[in-house]
């Protein structure tokens, strides 16, 4: 959750050792326990990617500048907690929170950085919205969701099959 310029510093910092930044080596497998260590700090000064998390209205105040830090490479928007700092959680078809949401994402195409959100309710019609919305990064339903939504399906499948059957 990234609502300032001075924590889209921070989290720039937090994943780019120094002089970039300021992540500590802490020698692991991921450097072959020190063994790599160079090869592995090249690939993650090449390779590291930043994309902030937009959850809130005051995030949306501070977008531009936001995503204007250097090494912030894009953003995804969290929409219940977004909704919830307008006092409209879950509220997504609120056309303010429709305004808002959509102002997040004119500015994030103003500054050509890819941006995202979450699609909580797992539904392909939306999804598809979102994608030639233009959205890149899609964090699609989460596992209970999918596990309730399937569950209705299969119930209602269920009931309608029986009702044709004869006896």
């Amino acid at each position: 959750m990234v609502n300032t310029v001075e924590q889209a510093k921070a989290a720039v910092a937090s994943v780019h050792y120094p002089p970039k930044g300021q992540r500590g080596v802490g020698l692991a497998r991921a450097q072959g326990y020190g063994v790599d260590f160079d090869n592995y700090q090249r690939r993650a000064a090449e390779e590291t990617v930043v994309i902030v998390q937009i959850e809130s209205i005051t995030a949306l105040e501070n977008l531009e500048a936001i995503l204007a830090v250097d090494g912030v490479d894009g953003y995804i928007v969290g929409p219940y907690d977004f909704s919830a700092s307008m006092n409209l959680a879950g509220q997504f078809e609120n056309p303010k929170v429709k305004e808002a949401l959509n102002k997040v994402q004119t500015l994030g195409a103003k500054s050509g950085k890819p941006g995202g959100t979450h699609l909580v309710e797992p539904d392909p019609v939306k999804l598809r919205q979102l994608i030639e919305q233009g959205h890149r990064f899609i964090a699609y339903g989460v596992d209970f969701r999918m596990l309730d939504v399937s569950a209705r399906i299969g119930s209602a499948f269920s009931r309608t099959a029986r009702s044709g059957v004869r006896s």
